[in-house]
């Protein structure tokens, strides 16, 4: 049986659980010894590098055999894009989901908490949304739509990526928004917010627009990419900065809990030493 996830709100409001059970009935809902959740952080660091070094190595490699008709071209191509980062639907985007979708449940979570003290719970509520917007993009490449509105302003800027034009533009706003719900949040967790965002727009935005330029014209007059060594790379390094943006942003909403086995299941709650929100 799964264990069960319970909020302590009324640990929050000054109940004193007693040694004894909780109001005299069973074992205690609210132990004293708590974890950070935040130590699953240091695995998933292991695995994105993992993905980072993996993911490039195996896709210059079997291209380095691609005229060899000994090799098991079948068997090397469906490796490469397991782990290639620049596919879709394979284990890296997968990862990446995972990272913004734990990040999303998490302030949601929060927000929850925070609503059960009587506190605001709209300053973790938005940019959980975002969060899961962002995974969901992850998995179905919804940005990719914003090309069709480049297309019919004629903003693409001769990009082969012609989408980075409108999503800069909406990163902005987006950006904007959330800043101004993030002053609500304590220091702390608005300034690892912050730098986890601008590491994962630096991939998204930045290093995304510095590969489109490695292309050439295609047969039907558009931008073609090369697979070159140069382009395998720095999209690792694109790739990478928006996992470990995800993964900063993880780890920011991960402190501000704190977790506890007991009989009666799983305790999640507010960390009061990693405060979420500002003090009024």
């Amino acid at each position: 049986m799964a264990p069960r996830i319970r909020t302590s709100a009324r640990t929050a409001a000054g109940s004193t659980p007693q040694p004894g059970g909780s109001r005299g009935h069973g074992p205690a809902v609210h132990p004293e010894v708590w974890a950070s959740p935040a130590r699953a952080v240091r695995p998933l660091a292991v695995l994105l590098a993992a993905f980072v070094v993996l993911g490039p190595a195996v896709r210059l490699a079997v291209d380095a055999v691609a005229g060899d008709p000994s090799m098991p071209h079948a068997w090397l191509d469906e490796a490469a894009r397991l782990v290639d980062l620049d596919a879709e639907g394979n284990l890296p985007t997968y990862f990446s989901a995972a990272l913004l979708a734990a990040t999303a449940v998490g302030l949601a979570l929060g927000a929850t908490l925070s609503r059960a003290r009587g506190a605001l719970a709209w300053p973790l509520a938005v940019p959980a949304a975002v969060a899961a917007l962002l995974s969901v993009d992850e998995l179905a490449s919804l940005h990719e739509q914003l090309a069709l509105l480049a297309d019919l302003l004629g903003v693409d800027a001769g990009l082969r990526f012609s989408w980075v034009v409108p999503g800069a533009l909406v990163a902005v706003a987006v950006g904007a928004v959330l800043l101004l719900v993030a002053r609500r949040m304590a220091p702390r967790l608005r300034r690892r917010l912050v730098v986890a965002g601008l590491v994962y727009l630096l991939g998204a935005l930045v290093v995304e627009t510095a590969s489109s330029g490695l292309s050439r014209p295609s047969a039907d007059g558009g931008p073609e990419v090369v697979q070159s060594t140069a382009y395998v790379l720095l999209n690792a390094l694109e790739e990478g900065l928006e996992m470990v943006g995800a993964l900063l942003a993880l780890r920011a909403v991960l402190l501000v809990l704190r977790t506890a086995v007991t009989p009666r299941g799983v305790v999640v709650d507010l960390d009061p030493a990693e405060p979420a929100l500002r003090h009024a």
